[in-house]
């Protein structure tokens, strides 16, 4: 982080409005299509924003912008939403799972999406085919 002696403060909201900026963006992204994810996401950016304005200490505004940087990551790369999607004659649901460009391109065509539960643990249960996902036959 740039800190320039008494033009400090500027530079420092500067880079806080634009995390918040990249945030809320990133939360377009992650949520779209999800109207309550999306309001809910928005208020908690807010709260945290709001809940951490009156930070003054170097080291923790660092760590603030650190965990906006972390949290953008997180909501680019790591969330997946997903539709469960019946045909008919078929017992096994199936969900359609929409990725993000970013997703996309961090995610080779051959990998699987593995759910995080014990029953898992043996076999994928959700095997990645372009952007639709289904359970394997």
């Amino acid at each position: 982080m740039v800190w320039c002696g008494k033009h400090r403060i500027l530079v420092v909201w500067g880079i806080v409005l634009g995390g918040y900026r990249r945030l809320l963006r990133a939360s377009r992204l992650a949520f779209r299509g999800d109207d309550f994810a999306l309001q809910q996401a928005r208020a908690a950016l807010r709260d945290n924003f709001t809940a951490n304005s009156q930070v003054s200490d170097k080291e923790q505004l660092d760590e603030l912008v650190k965990g906006i940087d972390e949290a953008e990551g997180m909501l680019l790369h790591n969330i997946v939403q997903g539709r469960a999607k019946q045909e008919d004659g078929e017992t096994a649901p199936r969900f359609e799972v929409k990725l993000t460009d970013p997703q996309r391109q961090a995610m080779r065509k051959d990998e699987e999406i593995m759910p995080l539960t014990e029953k898992s643990a043996s076999e994928p249960l959700v095997m990645n085919s372009g952007n639709v996902c289904q359970r394997p036959s």
